[in-house]
């Protein structure tokens, strides 16, 4: 019995010991760690993805970019081939982004076409910029550089994509010319722009100016003690509160003071209630959401403007 004894005490011993020895599982704080390393630039790019949709849902949301491109486009495509485009009024928008491309390859021997959001190139920038600021071990200053080249390229084969559509609509027809525009709407920029982030990021690698031991972590979230006002505005902050003043109000001034605008809001207070299957009572519910967008966001920038995040000292990141 004693020899039963012993050996179930030899046991217990044993099974203690197992027990407290360490655990190779990852902790919960390391779990988050690599939660946040790996899902932080999905979740930012679903993040921008929603702002961005909701923010063009009006019609010519980025009217001053909008009509610029259009603009260029007609100017340039009638310099390469005279008489090929023509600016107009696109009545829905009621902004001057409208392109009609003219030749005997189009059906009816014109084809009507007009610059919205997404053919401004926004969309793509922000896709890119996302990936681009997400990137680890980057310094600030080549990232911002890089992001603005990035920006001119980008925009420059956005407008390649503009004019390429006459000759294509001309030699293959107006057909083949949907379909090559709405290829490359879908699916050719998306891999363009995934390529230029991955060859950015070789680069990098190769001219040895990113740190690879740098990696994502939570503490770079920053936090609200961190956050105050700067005591003298650089010149950047100081050309973004411009910026931002000259939106606002331009966006006040389209509501309250701009005869047109204030004829359509007539029109859509006389067809509340009813009926009315007008695309002019549409046209100042374009307007009043696109003015509310641009003052909210002109505020958000003001606030960047003027705020800043300082670093959290030693002391403070220790608990």
């Amino acid at each position: 019995m004693r020899g039963i004894e012993a050996g179930t005490c030899a046991g217990g011993n044993v099974r203690a010991k197992q027990q407290s020895s360490p655990k190779d599982d990852l902790s919960w704080p390391e779990v988050g760690e690599m939660a946040y390393g790996y899902l932080r630039i999905p979740f930012a790019l679903v993040f921008v993805e929603i702002i961005y949709w909701w923010a063009t849902e009006p019609d010519a949301s980025l009217e001053p970019l909008q009509v610029f491109l259009a603009w260029l486009w007609s100017g340039v495509s009638n310099l390469f081939w005279p008489g090929s485009a023509e600016l107009v009024f696109h009545g829905p928008s009621q902004s001057w982004t409208g392109v009609n491309l003219i030749g005997s390859g189009f059906d009816y021997g014109e084809v009507p076409l007009y610059i919205d959001a997404e053919c401004a190139g926004v969309h793509a920038i922000m896709f890119l910029g996302v990936l681009m600021l997400l990137t680890p071990g980057v310094d600030k200053r080549i990232r911002n550089r890089s992001l603005i080249g990035m920006i001119f390229i980008v925009q420059f084969l956005n407008f390649l994509r503009l004019i390429a559509l006459y000759p294509i609509g001309m030699m293959y027809g107006e057909a083949q010319m949907n379909e090559m525009h709405e290829f490359i709407f879908r699916q050719g920029f998306l891999i363009l722009l995934v390529l230029f982030w991955i060859i950015w990021y070789i680069q990098l690698d190769r001219n040895g100016v990113r740190n690879t031991k740098a990696k994502p972590t939570l503490s770079d979230i920053p936090k609200l003690e961190q956050i105050r006002i700067r005591d003298s505005l650089p010149t950047a902050s100081i050309v973004t509160l411009i910026l931002c003043a000259i939106i606002a109000i331009w966006a006040t001034h389209e509501v309250t003071m701009k005869d047109e605008n204030l004829h359509f809001k007539t029109i859509s207070e006389e067809c509340e209630g009813t009926e009315c299957n007008t695309d002019a009572a549409e046209i100042w519910p374009n307007a009043w959401n696109r003015s509310v967008r641009l003052w909210l966001f002109a505020g958000i920038l003001s606030g960047m403007a003027i705020l800043k995040i300082e670093p959290l000292s030693i002391g403070d990141g220790e608990e």
